[in-house]
């Protein structure tokens, strides 16, 4: 379950497991943009499962309180076994409208998730949604 905003429109800090449907349920609907971003996520998804994506996580202004967020930005953890599709790795690499993708090896995953993406650009904390298979 996706936890309630803080105050200042962040979730709470850490990561937040939930599934796609979970995803779809509390961030699509608010606006447009966000309808059309949610597309993007659930696409993105799809292509990261084919490929043979690890991990999913999803950050930035999207998993905020924000009616319009600018962006999804995305960390996707890949392994030795990545790509089991060629086809939609090219496709995460071409990238998708609305998303920030970054395809990244555990060291990365670990310093965008626990550092970077854990603080705004003022050093506040906030937490992300990592999208359960």
């Amino acid at each position: 379950m996706i936890p309630d905003f803080r105050e200042n429109g962040y979730l709470p800090p850490g990561l937040h497991p939930a599934t796609l449907d979970e995803v779809l349920e509390r961030f699509r609907g608010q606006s447009e943009i966000r309808d059309v971003q949610m597309e993007s996520v659930r696409w993105a998804v799809d292509l990261a499962k084919q490929a043979g994506v690890d991990r999913f996580v999803i950050n930035g202004s999207f998993v905020t309180a924000e009616i319009e967020p600018n962006d999804v930005d995305c960390v996707l953890l890949i392994t030795d076994s990545f790509p089991l599709d060629a086809q939609a790795e090219a496709e995460l690499l071409d990238g998708l409208p609305f998303l920030e993708i970054q395809l990244v090896d555990q060291i990365g995953f670990d310093l965008l998730v626990n550092t970077i993406f854990a603080t705004d650009r003022i050093g506040k904390s906030k937490g992300m949604i990592e999208v359960l298979p």
